[in-house]
């Protein structure tokens, strides 16, 4: 799924003609065509904060990294679009730290191996969404349409959408549930 889809799709309930006529055509040759446009923009600036919070909040992202660190510290900067860390392991036994200052500390230097969160970069409007492709493009047409209409100030839309929008994420949290192993007693 791309994301040109997903805002085309939305200005398709959001009754935005003109926007899906424009971008119905639109090839990544094209692309620098729908530089000028206001509405266009501000949809793919509403569709990426649409996408974090769905990652965010719905469908997280897990990403492993090694690190070393310095004066047992780590920086959280240096981890690739974080929201919070899951784990941090050192020689396949769990470690304690603390996040202090937008820092993770620990008792002693070293190399770790730190599990978090995250959300995925989107640059253009032809990037794939792979980390949907298990799930309906509706949650995140639904999510868009809701912050557009927040941001036009029509609040009985944005109700109507965010509803919706949260049902769906909802929905994708059950989902998850799925994924667990069953435990078996003997």
């Amino acid at each position: 799924m791309k994301l040109i889809d997903i805002i085309k799709n939305s200005c398709v309930l959001l009754g935005l003609k003109n926007e899906f006529n424009i971008l119905k055509d639109l090839t990544s040759e094209t692309v620098s065509t729908i530089d000028d446009n206001k509405t266009i923009e501000e949809l793919i600036y509403l569709s990426k904060y649409s996408i974090r919070e769905l990652c965010t909040n719905y469908l997280p992202m897990i990403n492993t990294v090694t690190i070393s660190t310095t004066n047992k510290k780590y920086p959280i900067k240096n981890l690739t679009n974080y929201v919070r860390i899951q784990n941090v392991m050192k020689e396949d036994k769990a470690v304690n730290y603390k996040i202090i200052n937008r820092n993770i500390e620990f008792k002693q230097d070293g190399t770790y191996s730190v599990t978090y969160l995250t959300y995925p970069d989107i640059e253009g409007v032809f990037d794939e969404l792979d980390f949907l492709s298990n799930f309906s493009q509706d949650v995140v047409v639904l999510g868009l349409c809701a912050y557009y209409s927040l941001s036009k100030g029509l609040f009985e839309e944005f109700n109507e959408f965010h509803d919706r929008y949260i049902e769906r994420a909802e929905s994708l949290k059950t989902l998850r549930i799925f994924d667990t192993p069953t435990r078996r007693w003997e």
